[in-house]
């Protein structure tokens, strides 16, 4: 890289300095944490409002939340995972006491609980650890004490499958925790059944197991089909609530808003992707409710039953079935999410809903970190390290700058470096030294002479104004010869005449026989033309007089980019490499010391 260069690139101003650098970089890591922790939160439920009914009449707000998954508590647990594994599972604690912190800003008056509300509830070993795993998922989903809560059991809260002794302690400890595992709730004259979905399915094997339909099926005691064979019909509207999903054909659609995908038939130790075709139409033909929410599947789905002929030879209405998203996040889903539902009088007008409902999603809480956070953190690593190299480059190059008196117009400023043309002569163009290898006899390259030597001044040699040159020295030995052949020239001479070869090419002649080529020497100082980068600038008067402000966008020239790989490649230049490399830690030690900060003081009250 050319010294004037790099003594006039942009990279040595205060744009790119080390302290603009890491205050920018902070700046924008800020503004990036404060958004992606807090921010994106409000602006993703910025477009979720409660549904609005066309009555005049205030509605009551029911949340339903599924699939919370609270990890296990223990901290015996802890210490047989990674660290990797235990940041984690804390900042999945952390993401889910933001998440509820966000959707309790909707002001709920009643929220049911979907079921999966323990990630681990089933494979517990005792009460005791039950029930502290329970107590940290009232801690994160704390409530209002005006707020109502229902829950109904997932199949990760009591198990499935299971007839052990260990099982019955766990649904015993469940039911002292959070209630009872079938409910009817009404709310604003609405009736909510709440069924235990992992419950029914356990006697729905024992029921296929005898080959009797739910007609000939006795019904265990206090189990779910009991519950729903004795609940009497009123007028009431009726909304089922059910962890599992109802049964619908594997190529059945789930609407736009899933993500990908369908649900489809299942079941393994301790799972069920949905409920029995035989315990679907049970229900549905029983109950005849208005809408079904379940749970359990983790993404959105809806889905319409359509309604078949009872024994009595009646049609009963269609049935739409909403499957809520997961609260927590999971692999196969992006965006987590909640249901909301506004409820009203119903009246006899079938022309008005008594109730509506709407679904909202929550950020991408795993790509905030793993894309946002991560890709913007390679970029700042890179820019810290390339701005470093830039200034150690060009910190390199200042070491050797010359220092030149040479008088001009003013009389206190030197010269810029002479253009470094080889082939156009100025009077700029030192003359080339004589190496002592040279052929030449010591005679003709030494001057014999002890004259004193005389000063002179040149004329000025551009058309342009130029200053007044360097002086130069002769000797009275040549004041006398030709003037275009000073002693300074490393010619030889024989009896004060030039010295001319014997023979004269036809090369020579042809170049002779050519017109001369002027040739005109750029001023001192100049430099030449180039593409400038975009800019923008504007003006503005301040002070009573007119200034002006631009902004341009660096560029990075290829032999900038050539000499910052000569300096790492030089083996003599290891200091050096490890010096850069100090200095891109410690701005980026400058940067995210001010960041954790900033982000601990964001989550502080998620934290513990």
């Amino acid at each position: 890289m050319r010294l004037a260069e790099c003594r006039n690139s942009k990279f040595t101003s205060y744009l790119y300095s080390r302290s603009l650098t890491v205050n920018l970089f902070r700046f924008c890591w800020i503004v990036l944490v404060i958004w992606g922790d807090l921010g994106i939160y409000y602006w993703s439920l910025s477009t979720c409002r409660w549904p609005k009914l066309s009555s005049t009449e205030k509605p009551t707000r029911v949340l339903l939340v599924s699939d919370t998954q609270v990890q296990h508590p223990l901290e015996k647990d802890n210490r047989r995972m990674s660290f990797i594994g235990q940041l984690r599972r804390f900042m999945f604690d952390m993401n889910l006491r933001r998440s509820w912190h966000v959707t309790t800003r909707m002001r709920p008056q009643v929220v049911i609980f979907l079921g999966d509300m323990l990630a681990s509830g089933r494979n517990v070993k005792d009460e005791i650890e039950y029930q502290r795993h329970a107590e940290k998922f009232k801690f994160i989903f704390s409530l209002d004490p005006s707020i109502s809560a229902y829950h109904i059991p997932g199949n990760s809260d009591v198990g499935m499958g299971v007839s052990s002794s260990s099982f019955k302690a766990i649904r015993r400890q469940y039911l002292n925790i959070f209630g009872p595992f079938n409910q009817q709730v009404v709310i604003h004259n609405h009736t909510f059944l709440l069924i235990d979905a992992p419950g029914l399915v356990d006697e729905d094997y024992q029921r296929a197991g005898t080959g009797t339909g739910f007609d000939d099926w006795t019904p265990l005691t206090g189990g779910t089909a009991a519950f729903v064979k004795n609940i009497e019909r009123d007028s009431k509207p009726l909304i089922l609530i059910s962890h599992i999903p109802l049964a619908r054909p594997d190529s059945a659609s789930c609407g736009p808003l899933r993500e990908k995908g369908t649900i489809r038939r299942g079941a393994g130790h301790g799972y069920q992707n949905t409920l029995g075709k035989q315990t679907t139409a049970f229900l549905l033909q029983s109950l005849q409710p208005a809408a079904v929410y379940s749970g359990d599947n983790r993404d959105y789905c809806e889905y319409t039953h359509i309604a078949k002929k009872t024994k009595t030879g009646h049609t009963g209405a269609d049935i739409r079935e909403v499957t809520v998203k997961s609260f927590s996040t999971a692999k196969h889903i992006r965006y987590p999410g909640f249901q909301l539902i506004s409820l009203i009088n119903p009246t006899t007008d079938s022309n008005h809903d008594s109730f509506l409902d709407t679904s909202c999603s929550l950020p991408d809480q795993y790509s905030i970190y793993s894309r946002v956070y991560f890709s913007f953190f390679v970029f700042t690593m890179f820019t810290v390290f390339v701005f470093s190299l830039l200034r150690r480059l060009c910190g390199r190059i200042s070491q050797f700058k010359p220092l030149r008196s040479s008088p001009q117009r003013s009389g206190t400023s030197t010269p810029e470096d002479p253009p470094e043309s080889a082939t156009t002569w100025s009077p700029y163009t030192l003359a080339a030294p004589c190496s002592p290898q040279s052929p030449l006899p010591s005679s003709l390259r030494t001057s014999t002479t002890h004259a004193i030597p005389i000063l002179r001044v040149s004329r000025s040699a551009t058309p342009v104004d130029s200053p007044l040159l360097p002086t130069m020295y002769y000797s009275h030995e040549y004041d006398d010869e030709e003037a275009m052949y000073p002693p300074q020239y490393a010619a030889p001479r024989e009896g004060g005449r030039r010295l001319e070869d014997k023979s004269w090419s036809s090369e020579h002649n042809r170049i002779n026989s050519e017109p001369p080529i002027p040739h005109f020497i750029s001023a001192p100082g100049s430099q030449p033309t180039a593409r400038r980068a975009w800019s923008y600038s504007w003006t503005f008067v301040l002070g009573s007089r007119r200034r002006r402000m631009s902004i341009s966008v660096p560029t990075l020239s290829l032999c900038l980019l050539k000499d910052m790989g000569e300096v790492l490649k030089k083996e003599e230049c290891t200091s050096g490499r490890h010096r850069i490399l100090r200095m891109t830690l410690r701005d980026g030690f400058s940067i995210f010391s001010i960041v954790v900060l900033v982000w601990f003081l964001l989550n502080w009250q998620w934290m513990f």
